[in-house]
């Protein structure tokens, strides 16, 4: 072993069996009429890591344990080397299991197991995704504002006598004030503001 594996800044000891599991993620696609079925690489998986060791002495146990478990409940990832991860992108791990039990017979002795899942780093964010503009959850509020109080906005419309009709009953009242001024017209009769007049009878 020419390099100890090490967990962040933490040097495992009494390892005795230490592994990796990679696999590929491929799906079966069924053809029909073609004998066999087409696969689709999705690419590699996380690389697992699982770590086995045996350690004695109560000392060794507890400065163990409060480091393993510091790194366990913390969930971050932190760096792995390793000879076994040797070709592979393995960096950084987050440690998903942790399993302890004491033998009975064995003073003093405990066994261990230490699985490690490949941390990737997210990709980074696409171009364009981010122009500086920062936080934009209150620009609808402050358009609104800004409509509001500009001098050019549209006026309010009319009330009283003179406002404009509005929805079926305004159209309807349109078409009976368009069809007394065709009757008007035909009886001779012009209607000038609020006054009437008629045409002299010839």
């Amino acid at each position: 072993m020419k390099v100890k594996p090490m967990i962040g800044e933490y040097e495992v000891p009494g390892i005795q069996r230490i592994g990796t599991i990679e696999d590929r993620r491929v799906v079966e696609i069924p053809v029909p009429g073609l004998a066999g079925s087409y696969h689709q690489d999705l690419g590699s998986g996380a690389v697992s890591l699982r770590i086995e060791g045996t350690l004695a002495g109560d000392d060794a146990r507890d400065d163990f344990l409060g480091k393993v478990r510091e790194m366990y409940n913390a969930g971050d990832p932190v760096d792995f080397v390793a000879d076994i991860v040797t070709a592979t992108h393995v960096e950084k791990v987050l440690m998903t299991d942790l399993a302890v039990a004491e033998v009975a017979g064995t003073a003093d002795t405990f066994r261990y197991a230490i699985v490690l899942a490949q941390h990737v780093e997210p990709p980074p964010p696409s171009p364009g995704a981010d122009q500086g503009f920062g936080d934009l959850s209150d620009v609808n509020a402050a358009v609104a504002a800004e409509a509001g109080a500009r001098p050019g906005r549209r006026a309010a419309q009319p009330e009283g006598p003179d406002a404009a009709p509005q929805g079926d009953a305004g159209r309807r009242q349109v078409r009976r004030r368009r069809a007394v001024v065709r009757r008007w017209q035909a009886q001779g009769t012009l209607r000038v503001g609020r006054a009437c007049r008629r045409s002299p009878t010839p």
